[in-house]
């Protein structure tokens, strides 16, 4: 299994090839990017770079506190704004980006938590109290009995 960085070395550097994220010379606003980590959990977690007209935004998408329920909510994490990447060099502006992708997902992975019950590692939205994944909790809720 890669780290989390080198998958995210990985993908930013085909993403700005391809995409040209960095530059202003591409529409400004609504490309959304989505990388996702793998091997971490069962549910991986998944997080963006997203143009505006502001600059690149990068943040993760956060679960539905309904485990069954609705679709995943954008948290916005970072901005890196249009002026600071265009007076900086191409691998600036590259290096820039990973360090702000990576300390979002180092920081979205210590709000990670393991269920007591199951093991699994599951995010602070989806969670019954500290320890308990909301699919260990519903069996052992007062209700349930």
């Amino acid at each position: 299994m890669k780290s989390s960085k080198a998958q995210a070395v990985r993908w930013l550097s085909r993403l700005m090839q391809r995409e040209q994220i960095d530059t202003l010379e591409k529409p400004a606003e609504g490309n959304v990017f989505l990388f996702t980590i793998e091997g971490f959990c069962e549910q991986n977690p998944t997080f963006f770079i997203c143009r505006k007209e502001e600059g690149l935004r990068i943040g993760y998408h956060s679960v539905s506190e309904n485990p069954a329920g609705s679709l995943p909510v954008p948290v916005e994490r970072h901005l890196i704004e249009w002026h600071v990447l265009e007076s900086s060099t191409a691998k600036e502006r590259q290096e820039r980006i990973l360090n702000t992708l990576v300390a979002t997902i180092r920081a979205r992975k210590k709000q990670y938590r393991t269920c007591q019950y199951c093991n699994f590692k599951y995010p602070p939205e989806q969670g019954s109290g500290q320890k308990t994944c909301y699919n260990c909790a519903a069996p052992r809720s007062p209700a349930a009995f």
